[in-house]
């Protein structure tokens, strides 16, 4: 059992949280207000936000958007966005994009650099209706303090009591000295801060360090299992460059029970986990191999054994799609999309 840092005097043992895949019920079984999956992703070619979109009756089925073109572009920053994460609230009246700032194809690219001094804010973009976006923002959104080398990989959470995004991304922490990051870092840990317009946000804090383990983390991703306080979570072991499950029954800053081992003993990043819409209590999970999204299933995922899709189950399932996350779409929000980016 691994225990996140209680960094926040604010936050209940049973904080309960929706994820963006699950608004407004947090597992949908057979919910008719539910019928496709929005997947928001990108690609090592052109590190942009693309679409894809499937309908209830084949989850795996993503169709591209927008003629296969971005949907959205970055202008900020690195001007290459990764890890995509697309959120919104309870009432779904208002959308943001979270990506990560970085783009690995730039001139003189390395990964020492960017993890060293890299973005310490992350892309974002917002609508009050997934078709009309705001001009992506990246150097009023600084999440991260001076000690950090960078903020990778963002999730988020809305929590309708507080009326309050909870943010989490992984980073990499210096020496106040240090101000050049020059030195030995800290671990990578996943980070998180809340805010309602992220415009402003808390004070970052950790919210999972395996220091003593000796284990660095990046890539956190939140799965809600239908009941309060009820999720489980998937990270990626950097020593092994495996992603492994966890969950709690207890809230998301409750005790954490591991599942022993890794999803599969490949390297993969990037989790997104959703639950299918059809059939209740089975749910999808999509691991980035490196090179692309490969597809599995579980209908027990208490025990965390899940079974790499194939044959029928992956027709129409495109190739080459990274690190982003599925998003459930009502009827109105699916026509909507599939009229505007179809």
């Amino acid at each position: 059992m691994h225990l996140p840092l209680l960094t926040t005097t604010t936050t209940t043992a049973l904080l309960t949280l929706t994820t963006a895949a699950t608004l407004p019920r947090q597992d949908p079984g057979s919910d008719p207000a539910y019928v496709g999956y929005l997947l928001s992703t990108f690609t090592d070619v052109n590190p942009q936000v693309y679409w894809y979109l499937s309908d209830a009756s084949d989850p795996l089925a993503f169709n591209p958007l927008n003629g296969g073109e971005p949907v959205l572009r970055s202008t900020v920053g690195t001007q290459g966005v990764r890890d995509i994460f697309l959120t919104t609230n309870a009432e779904r009246s208002e959308f943001f994009v979270v990506a990560t700032d970085l783009d690995i194809n730039a001139d003189g690219f390395s990964w020492d650099e960017v993890t060293r001094r890299g973005s310490r804010g992350l892309t974002i973009w917002k609508s009050n209706n997934l078709i009309d976006w705001s001009e992506p923002t990246l150097s009023i959104y600084r999440i991260e303090d001076s000690t950090a080398g960078m903020a990778w990989a963002p999730s988020v959470l809305y929590n309708s009591t507080e009326n309050l995004y909870y943010l989490f991304w992984a980073s990499r922490l210096y020496s106040d000295s240090d101000t050049e990051h020059t030195g030995t870092a800290s671990l990578d840990r996943i980070r998180y801060a809340t805010t309602s317009d992220f415009v402003t946000f808390s004070q970052p804090s950790d919210y999972v360090a395996l220091d003593s383990e000796n284990i660095p983390l990046i890539d956190q991703e939140f799965l809600s299992l239908g009941e309060e306080g009820h999720y489980a979570r998937f990270l990626k072991d950097e020593n092994v460059l495996h992603v492994y499950q966890e969950t709690t029954t207890d809230g998301l800053f409750g005790g954490w029970t591991r599942v022993p081992g890794y999803i599969v003993e490949t390297v993969t990043e990037g989790p997104a986990a959703f639950p299918d819409i059809q059939t209740e209590g089975k749910y999808h999970l999509l691991l980035d191999n490196y090179v692309e999204y490969v597809p599995f299933q579980t209908s027990d995922i208490e025990s965390g054994a899940w079974v790499e899709e194939s044959g029928s189950e992956v027709k129409g399932f495109p190739a080459g799609l990274k690190h982003g996350n599925v998003v459930l779409l009502t009827a109105e929000e699916y026509e909507a999309v599939l009229a505007r980016f179809g």
